[in-house]
């Protein structure tokens, strides 16, 4: 009976407070429209990704996040257009939320191939349910044979709500030269707000207003071994910075890319800044890239978050799965304005020898 009641508990606090918080994604790099609009048709061709996290599995009932995006560049259009679905279940099932957004990027060249900026926006239309059915209430458990009677609970008026919101987002690509070497470093910086409306999304006739969510990204690709190698090698650090009242996490790590292996490590802070006491998860990535000249490039990645917080007796960590598949002929128009800004487009592989790094 105690075991029934803590999972009623568990269900109905899951339920409370999801109405604040986000999902995020460990393999931020591999799920970079979710985060940042700009980012839409960023690159050549036609790219679509998906993704799946569970989170705690030890945990009673269903935390987990799907998500699944499509984005490809328009020169014609200056920019790209994108589209992204993310379903979501908390509790035991209760709460289910669903997002649908379309956005679009505007993308300036600075220095033809070398510098380039993006503004991406974003709208969105989300959808909250409860599925009352699933809650169990005390006066339906019976000592022995648990939930046989019927609840005298009353669900509210209301089970499910529908609101539009919208996202805003930045980021810059820039390449910088080494001294006394044509290797090339790739930089990324970006920023980007969610919920810019902080529309109402209370299924309870409430102002509860959907908190704006920042993050701020930054990542570069750093060729290790000699220009003339066969098989380059790779590192990329990268920072993510989250915050979405009143909860903020810092990511700091870095993925080593010697094709087609890739493996990874990061540290997850709970706040702006390093304190040994906040300390949230390692994650652990493991993954497989390929590309071919015809224009096919994917991506599988696996990452594994070891919870060492006070939870770490108990969450049994989280597991992440992504595939990202990109055709970079795909889409390209002819004319003639289109065709000069395709030439002009940021160089995001370096040398002709880097691989495509997502």
């Amino acid at each position: 009976m105690f075991k029934r009641i803590l999972l009623v508990a568990i269900s109905l606090f899951s339920v409370v407070s999801a109405f604040a918080q986000d999902p995020t994604f460990s393999q931020y790099y591999a799920n970079k429209i979710y985060f940042n609009p700009a980012f839409a048709g960023a690159d050549r061709g036609f790219r679509t990704t998906l993704n799946y996290r569970n989170l705690f599995t030890a945990v009673p009932g269903d935390f987990s996040t799907f998500s699944a995006t499509i984005d490809f560049s328009s020169f014609a259009a200056a920019g790209g257009f994108g589209a992204l679905i993310t379903s979501r279940g908390e509790g035991e099932g209760a709460l289910k939320t669903n997002t649908y957004g379309a956005m679009y990027s505007y993308r300036l060249t600075v220095v033809p191939r070398m510098w380039d900026i993006h503004a991406g926006i974003q709208a969105n239309y989300i959808t909250k349910r409860i599925d009352w059915s699933r809650f169990v209430f005390s006066d339906q458990l019976d000592p022995v044979y648990g939930a046989i009677y019927q609840s005298s609970a009353q669900p509210p008026d209301n089970l499910q709500t529908g609101f539009f919101d919208f996202d805003f987002g930045v980021m810059t690509r820039f390449n910088i030269k080494r001294r006394k070497s044509r290797k090339l470093i790739s930089n990324t910086l970006g920023a980007a707000v969610k919920h810019v409306t902080e529309p109402n999304e209370s299924l309870l006739d409430r102002n509860e207003g959907l908190p704006r969510k920042f993050n701020v990204h930054y990542s570069a690709i750093i060729p290790l071994s000699k220009r003339r190698a066969r098989n380059l090698t790779f590192i990329s650090p990268n920072i993510m910075y989250e915050h979405q009242r009143p909860l903020s996490t810092f990511n700091i790590g870095a993925f080593v890319l010697r094709t087609p292996v890739m493996f990874g490590v990061w540290y997850r802070n709970e706040g702006p800044f390093f304190k040994v006491d906040r300390t949230d998860a390692a994650v652990f990535n493991f993954g497989l890239k390929g590309t071919n000249n015809s224009g096919f490039n994917y991506q599988i990645g696996y990452s594994y978050d070891l919870t060492l917080s006070r939870l770490s007796g108990s969450s049994g960590g989280s597991h992440e799965i992504a595939l990202i598949i990109e055709l970079t002929s795909l889409g390209n128009s002819k004319s003639r304005m289109a065709s000069k800004r395709a030439r002009n487009c940021y160089n995001f592989n370096g040398p002709r020898n880097m691989p495509k790094i997502f």
